[in-house]
Formats: structure tokens, C-alpha cells, sequence
């Protein structure tokens, strides 16, 4: 047997289990959800306004509304935040967040849209963008821009440009005039199919009063067009400019477009699945504006942080008991197979709490009680598969193999029993994800990962550890509790 690549492969491991740890060293902790930290949990229900019928598309118009919820929140910097459709409401859970009334201020405010002309773009790196509003402020600390004045507004962050001089992303900033229309003005708004290049654009539909102030500022658009100058108008919503589009070259000066009827097209440049994405997503922000939804907390909860804390001490507390005990029977019953058991359990532990940690720095993750619940169950998978290990050997040693041989011939049986297993759990593990809502995810995420770790693990460490213990002569019928040979029974007789 060839050890070279048995002490390779746990050289590995055992380098990226100091790596882990000096990760952790440093500083690095997972983040913690709502139940483990505290924070604010609730419930939001749509309100129509007085008289208004439930539209067709009401689904949509809250998808556009959660979009609309989730920026404001993320300009607060809540790490791993959950905003969610359940049924027709809004589930609000804000980990770290303890200003209930802050909370309720700004996601209970209707979305707010208008139509401005642009005058200039301000990108980044230019003299004049320290002018204007912070874009990276909380959107409660930006001061709203009045309808009837003009400004400096933020871009969209979606669209946000390098700024040459620090590398960071920022969104382009707009000088705009007074609003034209707001969202009252609006009927509706949809995606329509276009022609040539265009595949598909946004068809809007104004009322009596917003048809009339739309010539008029077409109009004087298409004239400013015409004189070289920008000829573009802002969409705002939330005092953040979604797009700007320009009038269409066809549109007179003096004329505009008239009849209340418009179309509005998507960038250049993009593909059809792009430009009916962008069309959808635009006139999904239209149509938010133009049918204001207030949302209304039926429920609001405020888990304290102390509440989190005990939660927090209790799972710690559990996994402990549980490590210790596991470890304690591994290694009485199975000597030095199991202290590979315990070795594989500790790496494991290494493993995902350094998971944990670079996924809440990469994406934001957050770690539940339900995820801490996943771990637990995770540390029997784990103890699971070094107990299948071992009998297999014992399994094997009993038939009359020799101890190398056994650790072998285990291994291929015992592989192939835990690679079922798991990914039998790996499967029901995603399916519970990506149907599952809230904290359940976590669970699930965490059984998911704990199950692959395993596998690795016990690839990459178990099997090189007892191969080149058997070889070193470690291993034993004795130390593996095996049948001595002359204490075996043939035919009812004892050998």
C-alpha cells in the first residue's frame, strides 16, 4: 500500500483545519439570526385605498412592494434580513434591529412615485458628486425631496458606476427638475411586445390631467432634443431614480405625445430575456406607484436581545453535552477507531462554524436556532458514519481477514452505505430549502452542508487514518473488540 498519497490527503486536512482556525482566530464569528440576537419580527398586511378594487395583478404589485421594502431595509445594513410573501402578506424578520418605531416608519411609508426632467448626470469621481444626498445613508436619513423642487437624486444601486479614484461602487447621481407626475396620475402600466431591435417595451396608460402635463413635457423634451440638449426624463420612485428615459425621435417638438397613451423603452445593448426583464421590472415599479399599497402590522414582535442570548446558551450548551458524551462513548467502545470518531467530529466543528462565519461575510447568511438545531442533529450523522466504519472492520476482521485487509474492505462497504445515506438527506435536505420559508431554511441549509462535510471528511481523513493505522500495526482484533480466532463456534462446536 502506497502511503504517500494516505499522508498527503490528511496533510490537507489538517491544513485547512488550522486555516479554519486561525480564520476564527482573527476575529471571524458567525453572523446570528433574529432568535439568537434579538430583533424585530412582523407581519404586514395590504391596504387598498378607501374604494379601490383589489387588482388583478395584486400579487405582483406586493412582489414589487417587498422589492421596494427590501432596499430601504438594506440601506439600514440588517445582516441577512428575511422579507418574504406569505400569501398576500409581508413577513418582516430584522435581526439586530431594536427601533420598533424606526422599523415601522419605513416600511409602513407608501412607495412614493414621480416624474422629473433630468438636467444633468453627476457620475461618480466627478467635482460635484460630494453634492446631493449620501447614496449610502440609510433611506430614512436621506432628506425626501419635495415634490414641487428640484435636486440631486441617487441612482439606482442596481446600475451603480466604479468610482475611479477608490474603486467602490456607486450609484450615479441625477440633477432633476420638480416632479411632472406622480403615481396618482398612472392607470396603468405593461409590458408589451416591441419591434426590430426592441423586443419588448413598457405601455403606459395616463389619466385626463396626467395625458395633458405628459404632452406638454414631451413636448419641451423632444425641443430640448432637438437643441442638442438632454431631453430625458427620471422616474423616481422611493427618491431613488429607477431609469431616464429620452423621447423617441419620431415625437415632434411642440407636439409631445399625446392621447394619455405612451411607451417606454428598455436600455440598448441587452438580450430579449434581459430587455423583458427590465420591461417587467419597470412596469411593475409603475404600477406600485401608480396603486399606492399601505401596509398595515397585524403582528409586531420585539425579541429582546436577552431572550436571543438564552437561546443562543442553550444550543451551545446542548452541542457540548452532546460532543461530549459521543466522544466519550466512541472512544470507550472503540478505542482507537474512535478517537479517529472524535478527531472526525472536532474537524467537523472547525469546519462549519468557519463556514458560518465566511458566509455571513460572503452573502449575508445568518445563523438560526433552527440552523443550530441542524448542526446538532448533524454531530449524530457525523458520529453515524465513524460507527458504521468501525463495525464494518469488526464485520470484517470476524470473518477471518486480517486487520489491513479488513480496513479495506470496510472502507468500499462503508463508503458506499454513507454516500446513500447521505444523499438521500442532501435531497431531502434541498427540496426542504427551497420549499420551506423563515428559519426552516436554516435548518435545512445546515443538514445540507453537514451531510457533504461529512462525506468529505470521512474520505479525506477517516480512511487515510485507519489505513496507515492498521499498517503501523495501531489497530488490533484486540484494540477493534473482534472474535479471537480460537474462540469461534463452527457447527455448534466450539474451534
Amino acid at each position: 500500500m502506497d502511503k504517500r498519497p494516505l499522508i498527503a490527503s490528511i496533510t490537507v486536512v489538517l491544513l485547512v483545519v488550522v486555516s479554519a482556525g486561525v480564520y476564527l482566530g482573527l476575529g471571524a464569528r458567525p453572523n446570528l439570526g433574529l432568535d439568537l440576537q434579538g430583533g424585530i419580527s412582523a407581519i404586514y398586511t395590504p391596504r387598498l385605498p378607501p374604494g379601490a378594487e383589489e387588482p388583478e395583478d395584486l400579487e405582483e404589485i406586493i412582489d414589487e412592494t417587498i422589492e421596494v421594502i427590501r432596499a430601504r431595509v438594506d440601506s439600514l445594513g440588517v445582516v441577512e434580513p428575511d422579507i418574504s410573501r406569505v400569501g398576500t402578506d409581508v413577513q418582516v424578520q430584522l435581526p439586530g434591529i431594536a427601533d420598533a418605531d424606526r422599523v415601522q416608519e419605513i416600511i409602513g411609508t407608501t412607495a412614493q412615485l414621480s416624474f422629473r426632467r433630468v438636467i444633468r448626470d453627476i457620475p461618480p469621481g466627478s467635482p460635484d458628486y460630494d453634492e446631493g444626498p449620501d447614496c449610502q445613508a440609510p433611506v430614512d436619513e436621506i432628506e425626501e425631496l419635495p415634490v414641487d423642487e428640484g435636486g440631486i437624486l441617487c441612482g439606482s444601486p442596481d446600475d451603480a458606476l466604479i468610482d475611479p479614484e477608490t474603486d467602490e461602487a456607486l450609484p450615479m447621481k441625477y440633477e432633476v427638475g420638480p416632479a411632472e407626475l406622480t403615481g396618482d396620475n398612472i392607470e396603468d402600466a405593461f409590458v408589451q411586445l416591441g419591434t426590430g431591435a426592441q423586443a419588448f417595451q413598457v405601455g403606459l396608460q395616463l389619466d385626463n390631467e396626467g395625458a395633458e402635463i405628459f404632452a406638454a413635457v414631451t413636448s419641451d423634451l423632444a425641443c430640448d432634443r432637438d437643441r442638442g440638449l438632454d431631453g430625458r426624463f427620471a422616474i423616481v420612485l422611493d427618491n431613488i431614480v429607477e431609469s431616464t428615459p429620452g423621447v423617441n425621435p419620431s415625437v415632434a417638438c411642440g407636439v409631445g405625445i399625446t392621447g394619455g397613451s405612451a411607451t417606454i423603452t428598455t436600455a440598448g445593448g441587452l438580450s430579449r430575456e434581459e430587455q423583458e426583464a427590465d420591461a417587467t421590472d419597470l412596469a411593475l415599479v409603475l404600477r406600485t406607484g401608480a396603486l399606492p399599497i399601505s401596509l398595515e402590522a397585524s403582528t409586531f414582535q420585539t425579541v429582546s436581545p436577552t431572550l436571543g442570548a438564552e437561546s443562543l446558551q442553550a444550543g451551545l450548551l446542548a452541542g457540548i453535552i452532546g460532543l461530549f458524551l459521543v466522544a466519550l462513548w466512541l472512544v470507550w467502545f472503540y478505542r482507537w477507531l474512535g478517537g479517529i470518531a472524535v478527531l472526525e467530529v472536532a474537524i467537523y466543528g472547525v469546519f462549519i462554524v468557519a463556514g458560518i462565519a465566511a458566509m455571513g461575510q460572503l452573502i449575508g447568511f445568518a445563523l438560526t436556532l433552527a440552523g443550530v438545531a441542524g448542526i446538532i442533529v448533524s454531530i449524530g450523522i457525523t458520529a453515524d458514519s465513524a460507527i458504521i466504519f468501525a463495525e464494518r472492520i469488526r464485520d470484517e476482521i470476524n470473518l477471518g481477514k486480517t486487520v489491513r485487509t479488513a480496513v479495506v474492505r470496510a472502507h468500499e462497504s462503508a463508503w458506499r452505505t454513507n454516500l446513500t445515506g447521505n444523499t438521500v438527506t442532501i435531497a431531502a435536505a434541498t427540496i426542504l430549502y427551497f420549499l420551506a420559508v423563515g428559519p426552516v431554511r436554516g435548518f435545512a441549509l445546515m443538514l445540507g452542508i453537514s451531510s457533504v462535510l461529512d462525506l468529505l471528511i470521512m474520505y479525506f481523513f477517516a480512511r487515510p487514518a485507519a489505513y496507515l493505522m492498521a499498517d503501523r500495526g495501531i489497530l488490533t482484533r484486540r484494540s477493534m473488540r473482534a472474535v479471537e480466532p480460537d474462540a469461534r463456534v463452527t457447527a455448534g462446536v466450539r474451534a
